[in-house]
């Protein structure tokens, strides 16, 4: 035993306390004194004084999580992001688009311009994806772009991904299979009525019905993935089968069997330009294309990921637009006119499409609408999967403290996050059930809205951070694929316009709804802020102040160690 009297006893039972584990070990003659740091554990002996027993401990963790993972090239990654990006927003979100900004054309170019944005996106990704050739996404980019405030802009990514972003997307796809699942057993497709009464509380009418279906369906799939991952990823693949052939029958159906030309050659009705139809339009564009990132989480099962990610953007955005244009033009080409520019907003555009493919065969038309549900549940499925994998990560970062080891932790009969899962299970339904009781408005528009504003905030950041990276990295970035500026700059500045455009509302025949998303978005933004800095950043710095006593202490002991060892030198010398 080595004792060693300046070492504070206070902080000696501060570190006792931390359980930490001695990661650095000297001899010094006959004696073993080990080194503190932030991973030692403290053995004490407090007999005769200020003693320090410090015992040498083997500390080696070996970690292989990557031995079982698979490696995945070109054709899985393109069929990967396709399943990822295709969802219910397809086959909802075409009719809020025509009818806001009313001519066809206009339509396919807001479809043509949101598949640009989300291909310049996709490659400011791929450059992230060479420079770090892990999984992560955001969480890892932000950290690395903005180092300082410490971890600041990863955890509100992480916070809002978890509470707002992922929430929002799987309530807004479960309300769309819940108003498909509507139609398959009443003759007339459910809509919500624009009603701007903020204050009343709805009684048990369809729009319960509608909630409580979407629900049942948030239960349904959770359950599936709490039980297995293997069943789960098989049920996932077989709904993406599904969506894709879906897209492509409606894609060809209607150009091939067309009903009604006169969409193309009649002036549109109404004023053209409003700053809140294209606000609204733009956001549903936004929301159908959402996903193009999801390959940056899955870059630990890529060969080769800079290239392959760079391919799989490519040519996975490109089949996904040419399908939604496709898509696009056999409704407009086929549904009629008034049956989008009305007063109430047609969220089943499908429905009308398919009634008239099938000239008014309740029989196929049932089948389609459940193809459509299949579909849309498919996407709440992969999202729902992804979302409880973010949970995992961001706990394993101890970006929850108390909470943390649960989240983080999976069942050791079933190998799935059942905790993850099942507080996303929890969220998802409160929300639902708040935003269902206690206002008349278009659900679907406002968890739409709510996710892709809060979105592009953090995907202006993350593509501003690229910029920064280039201008401060000491060395140079030579990496198999660099984006051009120009189109970092044209992303950004999208992203800008998207930002301001929001501010013009949602709705405007509801004043009270035009900025309640963005009141919304920014209440969590507060709240997430608020927790980093006393929940995780205050815990830094405790850490840090721990890490510094540390270091002080281990240079006090290599003055006694040398002290010591010049003791012993000069004995020798006497001794010879």
């Amino acid at each position: 035993m080595t004792s060693v009297s300046i070492i504070d006893m206070a902080v000696i039972n501060e570190f006792k306390k931390d359980h930490r584990i001695i990661d650095l070990v000297t001899k010094c003659g006959d004696k073993s004194v080990g080194f503190l740091s932030l991973n030692s554990e403290m053995h004490y002996n407090g007999i005769g004084g200020l003693q320090l027993e410090i015992t040498p401990t083997n500390s080696t963790i070996s970690e292989n999580n990557n031995e079982n993972k698979r490696l995945l090239g070109v054709i899985y990654g393109i069929g990967m992001n396709v399943n990822n990006i295709l969802g219910a927003g397809i086959f909802t979100t075409p009719g809020i688009v025509w009818k806001n900004v009313k001519s066809p054309y206009i339509v396919l170019g807001l479809w043509l311009i949101g598949g640009i944005v989300s291909l310049f996106g996709s490659l400011i990704y791929t450059e992230y994806g060479a420079i770090h050739k892990d999984s992560g996404g955001e969480t890892i980019y932000l950290a690395t772009a903005y180092p300082k405030p410490y971890l600041m802009f990863s955890y509100l990514f992480s916070f809002m991904f978890i509470f707002v972003i992922r929430p929002g997307i799987i309530c807004a796809v479960l309300q769309s299979a819940a108003q498909y699942t509507w139609y398959l057993f009443n003759d007339v497709p459910f809509a919500e009525s624009s009603n701007c009464n903020l204050t009343e509380i709805n009684r048990f009418n369809p729009n319960w019905i509608i909630k409580l279906t979407a629900i049942g369906l948030l239960f349904l799939i959770t359950g599936y993935h709490l039980l297995s991952n293997k069943w789960a990823n098989k049920i996932n693949h077989t709904l993406a089968i599904i969506k894709t052939i879906l897209l492509v029958v409606i894609a060809f159906g209607g150009i091939s069997r067309y009903k009604n030309t006169n969409n193309w050659t009649t002036p549109p009705e109404g004023e053209m330009f409003k700053f809140t139809s294209y606000s609204i339009a733009i956001i549903s564009v936004l929301f159908s294309y959402n996903g193009w990132n999801n390959l940056n989480y899955s870059l630990d099962e890529f060969r080769n990921p800079e290239e392959r990610l760079k391919k799989s953007n490519i040519y996975s955005v490109g089949i996904v637009t040419f399908l939604y244009l496709m898509v696009n033009i056999a409704f407009i080409t086929a549904v009629p006119l008034e049956r989008i520019n009305n007063d109430i907003i047609n969220e089943t555009i499908a429905v009308d499409f398919f009634n008239i493919i099938f000239e008014g065969n309740t029989t196929g038309m049932k089948i389609l609408s459940f193809c459509v549900v299949l579909s849309a549940i498919g996407t709440a499925a992969s999202s729902i999967w992804s979302g409880s994998r973010v949970i995992v990560t961001a706990a394993k970062s101890n970006f929850f403290p108390i909470f943390s080891p649960q989240l983080k932790s999976l069942n050791n009969k079933f190998n799935t996050p059942v905790t993850a899962l099942l507080a996303q299970l929890g969220w998802c339904t409160l929300i639902m059930l708040v935003v269902g009781s206690t206002a008349l408005i278009d659900n679907f528009i406002l968890y739409t809205s709510v996710a892709m504003f809060c979105s592009w905030i953090f995907y202006v950041i993350t593509s501003l951070g690229l910029v920064i990276l280039r201008r401060t990295s000491s060395t140079d970035l030579a990496y198999p694929f660099k984006v051009p500026l120009p189109i970092i700059y044209l992303f950004i500045l999208f992203g800008f316009i998207t930002l301001l455009l929001s501010f013009w509302g949602i709705d405007s025949n509801c004043p009270k709804l035009n900025l309640l998303f963005i009141i919304i978005s920014f209440i969590f933004l507060i709240i997430g802020f608020l927790l980093w800095f006393g929940l995780f950043y205050w815990r830094h710095l405790e850490e840090q102040r721990k890490e510094d006593r540390i270091s002080e202490i281990n240079e006090q002991v290599e003055i006694r160690l040398a002290a010591i060892s010049e003791s012993q030198n000069n004995r020798r010398t006497r001794t010879l």
